[in-house]
Order: C-alpha cells, then structure tokens, then sequence
C-alpha cells in the first residue's frame, strides 16, 4: 500500500482523466508517475525519484508555483492539458496531510494566458453543420452554421483553433494541428444543447439569439458550454453572450487566399512579422490589436456600414483627434483578460489594480471629447457608442479599498487599505501594538541581565525567543526558560514572551484572513459589473482600432476609396502596402481597371517583372477598403466583393500525397466551385506543374470557364507565361496587361510598371544569367532557343513582316541561298575569342567587302 499523499494524488489523477496532474506541494507543482515521464522532456525539466530505495519509488518532476505560466506553453502545444490540484485548507488549520482538489484544468484551447487559442466543437445533421468557438481568454462566445463538407473544412483551417470538439463516432478528416476531445453523441443532441444554452445563460428561450433555424449549430453549443463548464469546474462567469455568423458576415479571404497574401503571418516562417496585421496594428491596446484582427478577417459588406466607418477613420486621420485619444487608451489594460481571470479567481492584486487605473484613463475619454468640443461630432458618426458604461462605481471602489501599489500575492499581506473593514483596522493595530512591545520587551530584558546583545529573534520552526551565546550564559536571569540548546548559544523564551508571541501570531493569521475576505468581496464586485466591463472593453477596442486606421492612413499618405454602383474595380496611383512600409518611395505605383463587361486581365512578363506584387497590391487593396481602411493608391475605386480567392505560388503536401500539381488544381477547384460573379480572383501561372499542352489547356479552360460565370465574370487577374494566352483578349470582355522592361546589351532592367496590351517574351534566359546560372549553361541555352521553332502565337507580337511571313512561309524550292558570312559568324567561338581578336575579324570581313 502507497504512502496517504501518493493516494491522494492516484485519486485525484483518477478525477483528471488524461490530463498531466499538478499538485500543490509548498512552493512546487509536483508530478508523479507517468506524467512526471511524458511531461519531464517536454518542459525540459530534471526527472527525479520520490521515495529512492524504497518500494513507493516514484518517478517525480515539479516546476516553482510563480513559474507554472512559463512551463505550460510547451506542455500545451504538445497536445497535453493540465490540471491543477490546490490545498483546500491552510496547514495551521490541518494535523496532518492537507486537503486538496482539482480546480481547474487548462486545455490547449483554454489556455487564459494567450489571447489567440479557440476551443471549438463542431456538429452535423446531414449537410447541415455548425461550428461553436469560445476563446476563453477574452470570453468570445461564436457560432457559426453552414452546410457542405469543404466549406466546412475550409472554415475550420481559416478558424484554426487549438482545439477540437466531436463526438464518438463522427468522421474526422479535417487537416488541422488541433488537439482532439471526443465526447458522447447525446451531449450534441439539439434539444438537449438548448437547454443546456439556456441554463448557462440563464435565458428562457433562444430566438433572441437565433439559433432555432440551426440545430447543428445549436448542438456545437450546448456541447462545447457543457464541456467548459466540465474543464473549468463551474460556469465562466465573464462570457455574457453568443455571436452569430451567419454566412453574409463570413471571411473574405479563406485560410488558403490569406496566407498567399500574408495577411496574417509571413508565408516565410508564418510569424507576424512582414504581415498586412502587423502593419495595421498601430493599436495602443490588447483589445484593440484583437478587433482590429477580427476586422481583417471579417471586412464589412454592407455599404452604408463601410461608408460610416470610412467617415469615422477619416476623422481620426486628424493628429489633434486622433494623439489625445491615443495617449489614453495607451494606459488602458487588457480589460477582457483580467475580466476573465477574475471570473476564473486567478487574478492577483496587481491586475485589479491595473484594472483601477484603467478604468480610471477610460473615464476620461468622454470628458476628453467634450472639453475638446468634439461630443457632438462623435455623437453623429458613432465613434464613441452612446450609453456605453464608464463602470466609474467599480473605479471608485477599487480605488477605495485596494493599496496603491498592492504586492503579488494576498499572503504578502497589505493589500487592502487601512480604514476599508473595522476589524481589519483592529487586528492591524493589535499586530503594529504587539511588536513594539515586543521590542519594549527586548530592551527590559537586556537591561535586567546586562547581556548588550540579547536579542529576539525568530524561526518558523520554534517561533519567537531569547539566544544568549555561551560566554553569556552565566547572566542568564532566572526566570528564562530554556527553547533549545546549540553549539554556541542557547535559545530562552519567557511567559511574557510566549503571550505577547501568541498574540502577534494570532494576529498575523487574523490578518491574512480578513484581507482574504475582502479581497474575494473585491472580486464579486467586479464580476458584478462584468456586463459593464465587457461593454466597455468593446467601446475603447473600437476606438483604437479607428484610431491605427487612421494613423496608418495620416502617416502614410493613404487615401479614402469609393464605392461604385457598377461591378468594377478601379485602381490608380496603387502600391503593395507591406512593400511599401519596406521600400518608401521605391515602390512603383500601377493603375488597374477592370471596368463592367471588361473584368478579366491576363498579365504577361517576365519573372521578377511584379506580376504577382501587381497581383497581390489589388487583392490587399480590396481587403483594406472593406476592412474599412484607407489604402495605398491615388484612387480607388469598388463595387464590394463578396469573396477574395487566389492561386499564387508553388508548394506541394508530401504528407498528405500531393504533389505541388495536384496543390494547384485542389486550390484552383476550390475557387472555381465557390466564386460568384462578386467575387475577386487571383490566379498566378495556373498549369505550369504539368506538361506545356496539358497546363496550356486548362488554364485557357478556366479562363473561359471564368469568363462565361452565369450571372457574369468575376473580376479576374491572370498572370501567366503562356503568351498563348494573350489571344483570349480578342473579346472584348478580356484585356491583355504586361510588365515593362528594358534591355540593354546582356542587362535587363525590370521597370515594375504596368501597362496595357501583352508582353513580347517572358526574357527566362535574361532572368537565369540575373540569377547566376553558368555562362556556358546561358550560352547553351541562347543556341538551343535559336535553334528552336517559335510557336505560331509568337507572330502577333513581331509587327507586321511577322505576321505577314508567319501566313506565308516560304516554300522549300524558293529558299534562299546560303550566306556564307552568316555561317561564318554563327561557327565563331566567341568564349574563346579576346576583344581584339573580335574586332580584328569585323575589319577584315569590311576589307572584303569594300574589295
């Protein structure tokens, strides 16, 4: 039989399920067993031995308590959860081994540390499927239903959340990095999941909400509420309400369409840095840089909403609204997060005090605009929502009972102020009385024997005593008790001693428990207006996303785009926005129009000429006029886009199978099943991953196919080598569009510019010797392209004599006959040949002509 602790910790792993188990131990979470095993190597900490030699060996590891924060995000995105098990009582209070139990279990979705992990379940009824997401961290609550496999897959990998909800039984074939929780079918039942929504909100019904058209979606709920409230042992008091998405309120960009424009993350290592987000996020706040990701996921369709919002950041492009504005909001908390961490009880003393000055630079944003004569202008357009609360009660009461500068943790003692609880006040003063006469106590007694260096001193172990040291001994006074016996000294107490030690003791418990109550009472004060917080965490995020729009546009030099009510998409004067932010001036501008009955473009150029930089620049202007921001062009013009799809770029999944090809035509099926004559389509080099005739044909084939879209053509850009291609602009309904440059001798100068009609060669040799391939492999290459008959399609481009001896080739019996001076000239060896030697022979075939 195992020691009590190690059956403690079996019976509480046993309620943990698979969950990696840390038990509070002192100043340790300790592990034991196979979690000590599987965790120890991922968190890169000691594996050690409890109970070495004996038979209860276990293997153990444990990490410091003020450290467990930094441990977890590796065990997290190894695919463990965690749980925490914490002493329900306090060692004076206990003879024995302490009582303890799990209170909480962190998931990889769960994770109150880190804004960007989602916990997601999703369920299906026929082709009808929902998805429910809630990030804990802030307490976003969403749903959202759909119908169709791919669009649900597709959905997922945009969402990305860390981790997955199904029930038994459900397939599963989704391509996500998401760890999975499989949970009994019935816990998804659609009217089971309503009552469940309801009894977590406390509602008496779900029209409000309208969910009742979406019983898929309404399972995903009630499965994912039941399970947080499983993981997190009771309801998360700081999630107030559901967000439903439907379809009109989808992404723009899929997960695929975004990562070709490095919306979010750079496609080189896939962090933040190089992203549109991170040129974006100009936000002073956690909120704000949250929304404003949301607002990029989510750009706005309705066009009297995108008006509204083009307005308001047009007013913040204005240093003096926008620098005041921005200073306060600078100061302003994670209010969401340390909402959340309250109603998890895990805030500490420094948070609500970081929650007090915040609210305290929040109040001041009304007053601000109204001092500044601004109330009514921002009334009018809505930057600051009316009747948003200021929670200035909660502000006030935090200010009056929380210290200044209150320590880490409530055991430190001196975080509620003097005057708050009566009690409190008393047991303080009795502490501060006990201790002076303690020390009164101390000088008494160093007086009556004469030993100058009698001291009191303390230990947690024997408390409070006298040390007099062997040379002293014999000045001992008599009434000393002895403690305990050392090397050198000997450790005395005495009646008075002992009363006035029991005193100050009681007092310092007393203490600690009276602050503890005040400060929980602190806590349900805040949960009190956790209705309040969130609202007002929404108003300030608002405002500081407009204000980064702003500035952006103000620092930059962006202008405001307009809506057209015809379908088109007109560009002047446009710039790649991250390649701007890199460049400066470098970045060359380029038009764009494709005008209604002209919405197809083929681009053609060389590599390197900016195909896809001029292909990228209109897809990301799009996403920042509908996002709501200024954009980098002279003008810009737009009808809205319902969805943005690209195909740019080479890659392949040799895990899942596919070759770079087969990438290519999945992505490009997918566009071509979900685009709308609304739409906006992207398509770099279709058909290069396979034979010239085969890629040829489909790429022609998904032009037309494009083109001839019932209900009309997408706006469409093509880039493309197959200058094949560039007859497709015989109808009207295509325009051919190339890249400039220039040659001189063996230089190519790439131009970057735009301009209309189609290019003459793609310069593939040209761009090779740019790129440092072998003289002899260019050289080669120049004899074997010479000797290569030009496709027929190539004669367009060649002026009129092309076109002409292109209908008409001449016949064999009337070729010319040979001309022995170009044969001579094509047999020259110019490797091998010096400047002179080349000059030399150029003088004497002149010789020889002139005789």
């Amino acid at each position: 039989m195992s020691t009590p602790m190690l059956q403690q910790v079996a019976a509480l792993k046993r309620e943990a399920g698979d969950a990696i188990l840390f038990t509070r131990m002192g100043d340790f979470y300790e592990l034991h067993g196979e979690d000590a095993v599987k965790a120890a190597p991922v968190m890169e900490i000691a594996l050690t031995v409890r109970g070495r030699g004996t038979e209860y060996e276990t293997p153990m590891c444990g990490v410091p308590h003020f450290a467990l924060e930094s441990y977890l995000p590796k065990l997290l995105a190894a695919g463990y959860s965690a749980a925490i098990a914490e002493p329900t009582a306090k060692p004076e209070e206990v003879k024995g081994l302490l009582p303890r139990a799990l209170t909480r279990i962190i998931t990889p979705g769960t994770w109150l540390d880190d804004d960007a992990r989602w916990l997601a379940a999703v369920h299906r009824i026929g082709a009808a499927w929902g998805i429910a997401l809630v990030q804990l961290a802030s307490g976003q609550l969403r749903v959202i239903p759909g119908e169709g496999e791919a669009f649900l897959a597709s959905t997922l990998e945009r969402l990305a959340p860390q981790e997955l909800i199904l029930a038994e039984g459900a397939p599963d074939a989704f391509d996500l990095e998401a760890a999975r929780v499989r949970l009994p079918a019935w816990r998804f039942e659609p009217e089971r999941a309503r009552n469940q929504v309801m009894a977590f909100f406390g509602w008496s019904h779900l029209e409000g909400v309208g969910l009742d058209p979406h019983p898929a979606a309404t399972g995903a709920l009630g499965a994912l509420l039941d399970q947080l409230e499983t993981i997190q042992r009771g309801r998360p008091a700081h999630i107030q309400g559901v967000s439903l998405e439907l379809g009109a309120a989808g992404p723009l960009l899929d997960a695929t369409s975004a990562r070709h424009l490095e919306v979010f993350a750079n496609t080189l290592d896939g962090s933040r840095q190089g992203s549109l987000l991170e040129l974006m996020d100009l936000c002073r706040c956690r909120m704000g840089s949250r929304l404003l990701k949301a607002w990029l996921d989510q750009p706005l369709r309705d066009r009297a909403a995108l008006e509204r919002r083009w307005t308001q950041v047009g007013w913040f492009t204005e240093d003096r609204h926008r620098d005041p504005v921005q200073k306060l909001i600078a100061g302003v908390p994670d209010l969401d997060r340390i909402l959340g961490r309250v109603a998890m009880g895990l805030a500490t003393p420094p948070e609500l005090a970081q929650l007090r000055e915040g609210l305290a630079r929040v109040q001041k944003l009304p007053r601000l605009m109204v001092e500044e004569g601004w109330f009514g202008e921002t009334a009018d357009l809505g930057i600051w929502p009316e009747g948003t609360p200021l929670c200035g009660e909660l502000e006030a009461e935090l200010r009056r009972c929380l210290a200044e500068a209150p320590p880490l943790e409530l055991e430190k003692g001196g975080t509620i102020l003097d005057g708050v609880d009566p009690e409190l006040d008393a047991v303080r003063r009795l502490a501060r009385d006990a201790k002076q006469v303690m020390l009164e106590l101390e000088e008494e007694e160093r007086a009556a024997s004469g030993i100058s260096s009698l001291k009191i001193k303390y230990n947690r172990v024997f408390g409070y005593y006298f040390e007099i040291t062997k040379s002293n001994l014999a000045s001992a006074p008599a009434h000393f008790i002895r403690k305990q016996t050392l090397a050198n000294a000997e450790r005395f107490t005495t009646e008075k001693l002992m009363a006035f030690e029991q005193r100050l003791l009681s007092a310092e418990s007393d203490l600690l428990r009276l602050e503890e109550a005040q400060y929980r009472r602190l806590l349900a004060r805040v949960l009190e207006d956790r209705a309040g917080l969130a609202s007002l965490a929404r108003a300030v995020a608002f405002v500081d996303v407009l204000c980064a729009l702003g500035e952006r546009a103000r620092v930059s030099g962006w202008t405001r785009p307009a809506l057209s009510e015809e379908r088109e998409l007109v560009l002047a004067g446009a710039r790649h926005p991250m390649l701007e932010a890199r460049m400066g001036r470098e970045c060359i501008p380029n038009d764009l129009s494709l005008p209604p009955g002209r919405a197809m473009a083929v681009v053609t150029g060389p590599n390197m000429g900016g195909k896809s930089t001029f292909l990228r620049t209109a897809a990301l202007l799009v996403v920042l006029a509908q996002t709501g921001s200024y954009v980098p062009a002279e003008l810009m013009r737009l009808s809205l886009v319902d969805r943005i799809f690209t195909r740019i770029g080479a890659s392949d999944f040799l895990a899942k199978g596919q070759s770079t090809f087969m990438v290519e035509m999945t992505e490009t099926a997918r566009i071509l099943n979900q685009v709308t004559p609304s739409s906006l389509v992207i398509l770099d080099e279709i058909g290069r991953g396979t034979s010239t005739r085969d890629g040829l044909a489909l790429a022609e084939a998904i032009a037309l196919h494009l083109r001839d879209l019932k209900g009309g053509e997408p706006r469409t850009l093509f880039a493309t080598h197959y200058f094949e291609l560039t007859k497709l602009a015989d109808d009207p309904r295509i325009q051919n569009l190339h890249v400039e440059v220039q040659e001189w001798e063996e230089h190519l100068l790439f131009l970057h510019r735009i301009s209309p009609g189609p290019a003459d060669r793609s310069y593939g040799i040209q761009v090779a010797r740019l790129a440092g391939l072998p003289r002899p492999v260019i050289a080669a290459a120049q004899r074997i392209l010479a000797d290569t008959p030009e496709p027929a399609i190539e004669a367009p481009r060649r002026g009129r004599k092309a076109r002409a001896e292109a209908a008409q080739p001449l016949l064999p019996m009337f070729d010319p006959e040979p001309d022995p001076l170009r044969a001579e000239l094509e047999a020259l060896d110019l490797d091998g040949m010096s400047p002179r030697d080349v000059v030399a022979w150029v003088a004497a075939r002149q010789k020889e002509r002139r005789a």
